[in-house]
């Protein structure tokens, strides 16, 4: 590939700016112009990384030189930009989750159907060098058959410290289920399929317009293997995520995103020397890819529509 990658950004928060980054670091990527409602934000980012912004997102659409749209609102604003970015038909890659609804979700999976534009969403796990391990171990037959499937988070303050905005907070559009879960319920349905039977015990506090606190649910993979799903916020611990996968001859579990530990019968669980990847840089190498015709590993809007409709059913919002 001798062609450079021309990138719209909307939005250039944590996450919008983890990205421009990750572009950077591509020898083929190359950030256009961004764009921000935060003014100050959008000027910061500007002088930070020299980039030009735009008056509008419109602005970034109408570029003709932009190949690729990255939108990373808040999710309550991604449906009706995503619209926009559909009728332009430039290349989209989103933010998770994928809208504020499953309904919004399912109308931009299908707009991006429709157009035949190259879509994907950042849901960068499935990138990390864990996870393609663990996925490996599974296909090695590691845990023999498959038992059972937890995800724990524990979360000392939510929103997190780092995270402190006016919607992460919100019952509207915020919360861990939304924020976090969403992550490994994308991970779930790649690695089994889908998940169902869901019943969901979720606790929110008196004020109607905050998230929830805390949630214990079960599902339902491959027919009947269940699939656990615990957490709290504001514990008086350090914040403790895991995905743990349950066999007859082993066990393998992803723990804070990063580190794979794996144990079985015969020996107590420990942690594998993993060589750690540039993940954002390589989900964009998979995009880059698709624009060129190559096959590549992406996670579509149709897989980030499946995940909203996990998501919408244990925030009990059916």
């Amino acid at each position: 590939m001798d062609k450079k990658m021309n990138i719209g950004i909307i939005g250039a928060g944590v996450v919008g700016e983890r990205l421009i980054n990750a572009v950077k670091r591509h020898p083929h990527g190359n950030i256009k112009g961004i764009y921000d409602v935060n003014m100050q934000r959008l000027e910061e980012m500007s002088v930070k990384y020299n980039i030009p912004t735009a008056k509008s997102y419109h602005e970034l659409l109408e570029d003709k030189d932009i190949d690729i749209i990255y939108l990373a609102v808040p999710p309550k604003y991604h449906y009706p930009i995503a619209i926009d970015i559909i009728k332009s038909n430039k290349h989209f890659l989103c933010e998770k989750p994928l809208a504020n609804s499953s309904e919004e979700a399912r109308e931009m999976y299908e707009g991006v159907e429709r157009s035949k534009v190259v879509n994907g969403m950042n849901f960068p796990t499935v990138y990390t060098s864990a996870f393609k391990k663990l996925k490996s171990l599974l296909e090695e037959g590691f845990i023999g058959d498959l038992l059972r499937v937890e995800v724990k988070g524990y979360f000392t303050h939510w929103p997190r410290l780092w995270q402190q905005n006016d919607w992460i907070a919100s019952r509207e559009q915020g919360g861990f289920v939304r924020e976090v879960f969403t992550h490994f319920v994308q991970m779930i349905q790649n690695l089994f399929g889908e998940i169902t039977n869901i019943t969901s015990f979720i606790e929110y506090p008196e004020d109607e317009s905050m998230c929830e606190t805390g949630i214990i649910a079960k599902a339902n993979i491959k027919g009947s293997i269940p699939v656990l799903f615990n957490g709290f916020s504001n514990v008086g611990m350090k914040e403790d995520l895991s995905f743990t996968i349950y066999g007859t001859k082993g066990t393998i579990s992803l723990v804070d995103w990063r580190e794979l530990w794996i144990s079985n019968k015969d020996i107590k669980p420990e942690k594998l020397e993993l060589v750690n990847n540039d993940h954002l840089v390589e989900l964009l190498d998979e995009f880059f890819k698709a624009i060129n015709g190559e096959k590549a590993n992406l996670v579509t809007f149709k897989e980030g529509y499946e995940v909203q409709k996990v998501i919408e059913k244990l925030l009990l919002r059916e």
